[in-house]
């Protein structure tokens, strides 16, 4: 039987081993809601053929139509036994990409919650599909790490919205002592970030789009990955057409198909500022004894060169983010400070990009699925402290991708060497002569989205004082302390030149590596202005393992990259060691007799970023509430929230209940 069976086999049997069901109670919620971007802008991944991301108005990014349907009722046995199943419609003729219907494993999954509440012994008993809440954080999930969320709007959605539930079985009890004891086992699935989750169908393609290209809640750290423009999926068959150009020109000016492999002392700096070494290729520029980085840039995007040879060029019309420099100053500026492919790989050999030719790419999603275990234990002291201790051994429900070549011809994995030449570095793929330069056969860059098994360990606590001035303040913290999660770490120079990005190693200088994190909250509630809850946080995620190796003057750079928001346009970008965060969350009822409410969270991270969700219910009749939310993101657009400040924007919604 395979492991994503076990649950829903536990819960068949209960359902259908001969007991009896009393007459369910029905409900249901029908929630209507429509959102508009506030300003003109651009959405992370949308593209146009200039290169330059499509613009947006000010029209609808969200037209949704929603049903709940939930089935509550009694099994007729000793144990007393309860049942809930929650049914969900979804539709949305506005919705960017896959999200417009429903997807399973995602906020918008028909059958969102189907469990049996049942007792054995002194043990309280929930198996089925659910959700476990273990944190009281604002904004934001950091014990409730057992479910996966769904982020295709980021943290808009409320949490138990975003919360993805999860076929599990869940047993719980209290001791003498007046502690609870949790011990759960559950199926292993992974969060839903948009441009992610999708395997790509077939390599040899460079206009994959498992990106949900225009999605305005796409991270510049996904669209690193499978952007149209900007993702290494669409990339890398680009930079292979670009090889095949080179081979193509190699033949032109009389060297024959596969030349490339003898230019090892050529480098694509060579190339762009006219230096001997590329001089042999300066018949397919205009002034056939001088080669430019205009010549260059028009060999990437065009099918002419400056010679005008015909059909030498790789006509890749700037689809894809590799080159746009046309003058000797642009590309000095750009090897500083980096914004286009070629301009992290100056010193990439004529040879390495022969081995490139007719490179293909392919996206494969391999999840593992070996089930998650975690416990639980909370208890309050004789003082009124409330504390718990948590242990979860399963898969980081956040997914990473790893990376390799293989062979086109028979899938045989590949593997990155150096080759010196002239004082210059070739990556050399298990030999430098089985892809490329004319054998028929290309190198294929493989992109695996995989979950990696981590322990988690963690604690909250809670109590509550007195004061004069604010009477009750409520102080509460929670940690978590993480082994074995993934995070980007980057090789940009190297003192030996080998295996680093300026060379032109994609898998050696772009991996995801383990690490260890320790994350906290500390808060601190009280009560305003007669009934207004005040709620102050400061957060902060540690890497414990953070790697920060010299910089872009130094012989040796390798740094841990921002996995949110590094990118081609912003020097894939470095992390914090120690990212911190400060909120201010405000609610209040208003009303003759309280019946609305209105909520505000303002989130600001370090760097600049900031994130502001303001939203209303006021309840027309004791079935229908009103709705409206006004999400503004602004400040440094290389942060976490600063990065979707043209994806600000106003909802409104009605939901009715029956």
């Amino acid at each position: 039987m395979k492991k994503a069976n076990i649950y829903t086999s536990v819960l068949s049997t209960i359902l259908v081993s001969g007991i009896a069901f009393a007459e369910p109670q029905i409900s249901g919620k029908i929630t209507l809601e429509s959102a508009s971007f506030t300003n003109n802008g651009t959405s992370t991944g949308a593209s146009s053929k200039s290169n330059v991301s499509t613009s947006h108005g000010k029209d609808n990014f969200k037209n949704q139509v929603s049903g709940r349907i939930y089935v509550d009722g009694a099994l007729e046995d000793d144990a007393g036994s309860t049942y809930h199943v929650e049914l969900q419609g979804f539709n949305d003729e506005k919705a960017e990409s896959l999200h417009d219907g429903p997807e399973s494993y995602t906020q918008r999954e028909i059958l969102r919650e189907a469990y049996v509440d049942t007792s054995l012994d002194d043990w309280l008993v929930r198996a089925g599909k659910q959700q476990v809440v273990w944190g009281t954080a604002d904004g934001m999930k950091l014990l409730d790490a057992i479910n996966p969320t769904d982020y295709s709007e980021i943290a808009q959605n409320q949490m138990e919205d975003s919360r993805i539930p999860v076929w599990m079985l869940n047993a719980d009890k209290t001791d003498e002592n007046g502690g609870n004891w949790q011990f759960i086992i559950s199926e292993s699935k992974s969060s839903h970030l948009a441009g992610m989750g999708k395997s790509s169908s077939t390599a040899g393609n460079k206009h994959y789009d498992i990106s949900s290209s225009g999605n305005p809640f796409i991270m510049k750290g996904v669209d690193t990955i499978s952007g149209k423009v900007n993702g290494l999926l669409n990339i890398t068959p680009a930079m292979g057409e670009v090889a095949s150009a080179f081979d193509r020109a190699g033949a032109a000016l009389g060297y024959g198909s596969g030349a490339l492999a003898g230019f090892g002392g050529a480098t694509v700096d060579d190339f762009a500022t006219d230096n001997s070494a590329a001089g042999a290729f300066g018949g397919i520029c205009s002034n056939s004894s001088v080669t430019t980085i205009s010549c260059l840039e028009k060999i990437t995007n065009k099918i002419t060169t400056e010679a005008g040879t015909q059909h030498v060029g790789a006509k890749n019309e700037n689809e894809q983010n590799l080159l746009r420099d046309t003058t000797s100053a642009q590309w000095t500026a750009g090897k500083a400070n980096p914004t286009q492919t070629f301009h992290y790989m100056p010193e990439a050999t004529f040879a390495t990009f022969g081995q490139f030719v007719g490179m293909t790419s392919r996206y494969t999603v391999d999840h593992d699925s070996t089930p998650t275990l975690a416990a639980r234990y909370k208890n309050t002291t004789e003082g009124g402290t409330n504390f718990s201790f948590n242990l979860i051994n399963g898969n980081d429900t956040n997914p990473y991708v790893e990376t390799y070549w293989t062979r086109s011809d028979n899938g045989a994995v590949l593997t990155e060497g150096a080759s010196y030449n002239a004082g210059k570095i070739t990556n050399l793929l298990s030999g430098g002569s089985e892809v490329g330069n004319a054998t028929g056969r290309n190198a294929i860059y493989n992109m695996v989205e995989k979950l990696n098994r981590i322990t988690q360990v963690g604690g909250s606590m809670d109590t509550a004082i007195e004061t004069e001035a604010l009477g009750p303040v409520v102080l509460r913290a929670e940690a978590l302390y993480q082994n074995g999660v993934m995070s980007p770490v980057v090789t940009r120079r190297a003192s030996n030149g080998a295996k680093d990005l300026e060379h032109g190693f994609l898998v050696n200088a772009l991996k995801m590596e383990q690490g260890d994190r320790f994350k906290y909250v500390l808060g601190a509630d009280v009560t305003a202005l007669t009934n207004m809850m005040v709620s102050l946080q400061f957060i902060q995620d540690r890497n414990l393992d953070y790697v920060d190796i010299g910089n872009k003057d130094a012989n040796d750079w390798k740094y841990t990259a921002d996995m949110a928001t590094m990118h081609l346009t912003n020097n894939l970008q470095k992390a914090e060691k120690d990212k911190e965060f400060y909120s201010l969350f405000l609610s209040k009822p208003f009303g003759e007799s309280g019946q609305h409410r209105w909520n505000n969270i303002m989130i600001y991270e370090e760097n600049g970023g900031k994130w502001n969700r303001f939203d209303v219910e006021y309840t027309v009749d004791d079935n229908t509430v009103a709705t409206a939310e006004f999400n503004k993101y602004w400040g440094n657009e290389n942060t976490q929230f600063g990065q979707f400040k043209d994806s600000s924007n106003v909802q409104i919604g009605l939901k009715h209940t029956f």
